[in-house]
């Protein structure tokens, strides 16, 4: 059943917004939200397909995508564009591997850290999708701070609403959805443990 508690809406935004800025950062720049406009974008890959009549780019082999402080890998990256204008991105990983996309906080300790085996985008429906072993995690120092696991996770970009489901491929023993949240205090603890001078930028 899905689910979408409120206490975590801050640090699950950052990472489903990661998540989806990575997606966007290869197609056109009216795709991409605004705040990763200006950052040049790099892609490293073993092979590139482009098919100008399909509107379709396909990297393919240990795919690393850079943009400012966002990192995206993958085994495949396919980007594609209809006549509508709309862009849909779909990255997939390796046998034994997920998808990983990583947004460093510009100032802090803090990152955004999540994981699966699949990720989807649709600009049309301003939807990302998690799919299979789904992890979004916010990370300080190397620890983490708060989870969300589950089979699928979702983002709306447009309705900023999210939510997480179990199944089969959750992940967690139980299959169902499971999510950690530390303290307020917790987590400011670690964050100052680390933040250059033990205070949080």
């Amino acid at each position: 059943m899905p689910t979408s508690p409120a206490s975590l809406s801050t640090p699950l935004r950052a990472g489903l917004a990661a998540a989806l800025l990575a997606l966007c950062a290869a197609l056109p720049v009216a795709a991409a939200p605004a705040p990763q406009q200006d950052a040049p974008t790099l892609i490293d890959s073993e092979k590139l397909d482009y098919d100008d009549a399909r509107q379709t780019s396909v990297f393919t082999g240990n795919v690393v995508l850079t943009r400012g402080d966002l990192t995206l890998r993958a085994h495949r990256l396919e980007l594609r564009q209809n006549e509508a204008g709309d862009q849909f991105a779909v990255a997939t990983a390796a046998d034994g591997k997920q998808v990983f996309v990583r947004q460093a906080a510009a100032k802090g300790v803090e990152s955004v850290e999540g994981h699966a085996d699949r990720a989807e985008y649709n600009s049309s429906t301003q939807q990302l999708d998690f799919i299979g072993h789904a992890v979004v995690n916010r990370m300080a120092c190397g620890k983490v701070l708060d989870e969300i696991r589950g089979e699928r996770i979702r983002y709306n970009q447009g309705t900023d609403v999210y939510s997480a489901s179990g199944g089969p491929q959750a992940g967690t023993t139980n299959q169902r959805v499971r999510t950690v949240i530390q303290s307020r205090q917790a987590s400011q603890a670690v964050i100052d443990s680390c933040a250059p001078g033990g205070k949080a930028q």
